[in-house]
């Protein structure tokens, strides 16, 4: 559901992104600027952890600056639609941007870290409130703290729209990081308020729907991320059931394709499932309490949920200009399981969609899985 709309547009933003393959760090760094230029008011980098990181912090620096924002990724979104290897990056001009970026760390001490925080985050939610806005949040995807993090900041900043994704490490789940303060860092987030004159709308969009098969969490761990009971039965064997399958056939194909969906806050948020563990508990991307109330999902409309949201994109916007997004690595691994990858690539290259295949999502004050978020920019075509 799309949040917002820049009501008094009197510019339009510019975006330019870009994509490199060159193994050397620095010179696919080079090869990012010579494509997106020196003067973008904010760049935002997401590399691939075959990359010597601190090479590739010091390139970025060089070039960037304090304007720029950067992850890990599993993959990458850019011109040529999804990419599971290079660095991403994307350029933001004109329209009077402006941003500024701080860094939240260590997220081993979430309320503590936010309330160092608060006078920089006071000062963030003024510089919202005297212009039209959002914020982009980038989180340690193997952190485990997304949730707590997305809930404390809305707590502290109120109405202030927020997205972002969480680092990724192609799917290996050894390191992921943050880009800040000049280098890529673990147990860290960065919190950026971006403000600016040019149409724009914050949306997310999943493609699975909740069915009929209920499963409340009787027994659960949140802060691991565990779920070893639904419905007072061991967690795997009764999502087997409900999956139509046997415990031993439990694995990513299946756990991409019936997500288990809580609802909430007014909307779906998707909980997805990492693994089946020993003991006949389910590990999970994101926090599930006890008493909790879930669904199983499952896919519907996957091409045209996508293809619709950007036809009513560009009706809103007076044209797409180029889409910040941050898309859940296990919706790409759904897409290639279905033959999809490449046209579903194609419809975000078409319009101008740059990010990274993420560890989860963040929207609001809600954490979640298997959903795309994203921020659209509007006016003339976008310029790759």
């Amino acid at each position: 559901m799309s949040i917002q709309v820049s009501p008094t547009a009197n510019g339009v933003v510019i975006t330019r992104s870009a994509v490199t393959h060159r193994a050397d760090a620095a010179g696919a760094i080079a090869e990012l600027r010579d494509q997106l230029g020196d003067t973008a008011d904010l760049y935002a980098i997401f590399v691939s952890t075959s990359y010597d990181l601190d090479e590739t912090a010091t390139a970025i620096s060089a070039w960037c600056g304090d304007r720029v924002i950067g992850c890990t990724s599993s993959g990458n979104i850019g011109p040529g639609g999804y990419d599971a290897a290079g660095i991403s990056a994307i350029a933001l001009s004109g329209g009077g941007v402006h941003a500024r970026t701080i860094s939240l760390s260590p997220l081993t001490d979430v309320q503590g870290t936010l309330e160092q925080a608060g006078p920089q985050l006071a000062e963030l939610h003024a510089m919202w409130e005297s212009a039209d806005g959002f914020a982009i949040l980038l989180v340690d995807g193997l952190s485990m703290r997304e949730d707590r993090l997305a809930a404390g900041l809305m707590a502290t900043l109120g109405d202030v729209p927020i997205i972002g994704g969480s680092a990724g490490d192609a799917l290996t789940f050894s390191h992921t990081a943050v880009y800040s303060e000049g280098r890529f860092e673990a147990d860290t987030a960065t919190f950026t308020m971006v403000t600016l004159d040019g149409p724009f709308e914050l949306f997310r969009l999943q493609h699975h729907e909740p069915t009929d098969q209920v499963l409340v969490a009787t027994a659960a761990s949140p802060d691991r991320r565990l779920v070893q009971a639904f419905n007072g039965r061991p967690a795997a064997e009764v999502y087997a059931q409900a999956a139509g399958v046997d415990v031993g056939q439990l694995g990513p194909a299946v756990f991409s394709a019936h997500p288990l969906v809580l609802q909430a806050a007014g909307g779906s948020w998707i909980r997805s499932i990492a693994a089946n563990e020993d003991d006949g508990s389910l590990s999970l991307l994101a926090a599930v309490d006890v008493g909790e109330v879930l669904r199983l999902g499952r896919s519907a409309g996957i091409v045209e949920k996508l293809e619709e949201r950007f036809a009513i994109l560009a009706e809103s916007l007076g044209g797409i200009n180029g889409v910040l997004t941050f898309d859940c690595v296990l919706r790409r691994l759904e897409f290639e399981e279905h033959g999809l990858n490449d046209e579903m690539g194609q419809i975000l290259a078409r319009n101008g969609a740059c990010g990274f295949s993420t560890y989860g999502e963040q929207f609001n004050g809600m954490h979640m899985n298997q959903t795309l978020v994203a921020v659209a920019f509007g006016g003339s075509p976008h310029a790759n």
